[in-house]
Parts: C-alpha cells; structure tokens; sequence
C-alpha cells in the first residue's frame, strides 16, 4: 500500500523537481553552439562575458541589409540612422577568394538572421580604412567566439592587445582546433593575412 501512495506521488514530485530547476539562477558562461555546414557536432563555446549581462550598457544597431560582405566586416545602423562599418576585432576570417570564404561569410549571415538582425557593438579602435573596429555580440553571445569556435575564422594574434575579451577567442578557437573545424580540417590552410601578403 505505501509503495502504490508513492508511486501515485511521483507525477507531483517531478512537477516539484522541475519547477524548483527552472528557478535556479542560470549561472554557466557557455552556448551550445550549432556548427556550420556538413559539420553536426554540437560544441560550446566560452562567450567572453565577466558577468550575466556584460553588453547592458552596449547600444544595439540594425545590421545594415546585404552589408555582411565577408566573414570579419559588416555595415551597422544606429537608432538616429548613424551608419558604420566595422571590421571585426579578435579575428580574421578567410577571404572570399579563400577556400570557405564564402562559407564563413555565409554563417556570419546565419548568426545575424537568428537575432533578427540586431547586434551589441562595442568599439575598440578605428583602423586605417576609417572602419571601426569593435567587438559584436548577439543574445547568444560573442560574435568573434562564435565564428572561430566553428573554424570560420583565426584568433588575430597580432591585434590581441586590441581584443577586451582575447582569452575567451583564444578558448574558442582551441575547440575548433580540438574538432579539426572549418579551417582547421587543413593543417597547412593559409592565414588570411598570408593569403592577403601573396595577392597583393
């Protein structure tokens, strides 16, 4: 008899359980993260946030239609209609001439068409082009990590200094270099900087 009362208890316990999770405070730094392409590991990816909502004080722009023109540069629009291009800090992602130029371009759009083409910019410098360069975030997290976590670009090692959030780069692209993705299925791809330097 006392193991049939439990038994009917069980639907009330798990009811309990589950309420009292879903309250918990969400205390992990980390994002599943779909990896493109062919490639249908689920990884996760450190997303370089000191604290839960490190871009509350960030303004959010308008993914300026048809700018993603490759997979480290994109134009943004503010709320007073202000314009700017940015070039990604932290990273650099292969040419589109470049074997998965396009495909690292083509998952930058994907990322910016999941958040309804909002991103959080923070910039950090102003490079020779008069681009702004700038970290970017999304609900899901750092732009940059994203990208290299997937092998859709390199950790910029020359502008690390420039990079607020390097070691949460780094982190990434060490799980992309762990699950040889993207570029990283190649141990002799070419940097893009290299690349750049040969086609001049």
């Amino acid at each position: 008899m006392n193991f049939q009362k439990f038994i009917n208890f069980l639907p009330i316990i798990a009811i309990v359980a589950l309420t009292w999770y879903g309250l918990q405070p969400k205390t992990s730094r980390e994002t599943l993260l779909s990896v493109p392409g062919n490639q249908s590991a689920a990884i996760q990816i450190p997303n370089g946030e000191p604290d839960p909502d490190p871009t509350a004080s960030l303004s959010e722009y308008e993914v300026v239609a048809n700018s993603v023109y490759d997979g480290d540069t994109l134009r943004v629009r503010s709320s007073d209609g202000q314009v700017l291009k940015v070039r990604f800090a932290c990273v650099d992602a292969p040419e589109l001439k470049q074997p998965l130029g396009q495909e690292s371009r083509n998952y930058l759009r994907s990322i910016i068409n999941e958040a309804g083409g909002k991103v959080k910019v923070q910039i950090v410098d102003t490079d020779q082009y008069g681009r702004s360069v700038a970290e970017l975030w999304t609900k899901s997290g750092l732009l940059q990590s994203r990208m290299v976590a997937t092998g859709m670009a390199f950790a910029y090692d020359q502008y690390a200094k420039n990079c607020p959030n390097w070691e949460a780069v780094k982190s990434a692209e060490k799980t992309a270099i762990e699950y040889k993705l993207g570029v990283w299925r190649s141990h002799n791809f070419q940097r893009p900087w290299d690349w750049r330097k040969a086609n001049r």
